[in-house]
């Protein structure tokens, strides 16, 4: 299963949209008496794109994340992670979070690699963690018994990584995340409206 989401997630931050020629338009351009300037190239490191989602792959976790960008270098997310349930002869543990962090991208001059960027993240998370457990008894003298405990941990994010930009709505981000003493690193296509 995670090979699969991790070719999905890669065929998304690998492939970049393409047009038609048969369909696009050319509007025919008006002559101008005078030469105008061309327009200023927009710098790579302008980021300024409201709205994004993503999706994460990561050690045992599968999530998604939708954040909005702030300025060119700050940015607020809010995602949702599902861990791998673990199971074991009698008990079966699922846990989940959720989180929000806010993200500061630093420019990289790297050849051959720009747009790419530096981010640093900071932020809050919820996880939740159900354990049931299945006790079958001993038929004539304990009837079989099933015990859910559900454990809620509140706790600090932090999390650096590096992020490039396919074009200008497609993007892969390589990461870690610092949970309290948990970390983990992940994958995350994400897609700019």
């Amino acid at each position: 299963m995670k090979q699969i989401l991790f070719f999905i997630l890669l065929s998304f931050t690998i492939s970049a949209p393409t047009v038609n020629a048969a369909t696009s338009r050319v509007t025919p351009k008006a002559k101008s008496p005078t030469k105008a300037k061309p327009a200023p190239a927009e710098p790579s490191h302008n980021r300024h794109r409201e709205l994004y989602v993503g999706a994460q792959l990561g050690d045992s976790i599968v999530g998604g994340l939708l954040g909005i960008t702030i300025s060119n270098i700050y940015s607020l997310e809010v995602r949702y992670d599902y861990a791998d349930p673990v199971y074991q002869p009698n008990n079966t543990v699922n846990s989940s979070s959720v989180g929000i962090s806010g993200i500061a991208m630093f420019p990289l001059k790297v050849k051959d690699l720009e747009p790419l960027f530096m981010f640093a993240k900071a932020g809050y998370e919820r996880s939740k963690v159900e354990s049931t457990t299945n006790d079958p008894g001993i038929p004539g003298f304990f009837p079989p018994t099933t015990t859910i405990i559900i454990t809620t941990r509140k706790r600090v994010t932090v999390g650096a990584g590096l992020e490039h930009d396919f074009n200008k709505n497609f993007s892969g981000r390589i990461g870690v995340n610092f949970v309290g003493s948990d970390h983990s690193t992940y994958l995350t296509a994400i897609y700019k409206f």
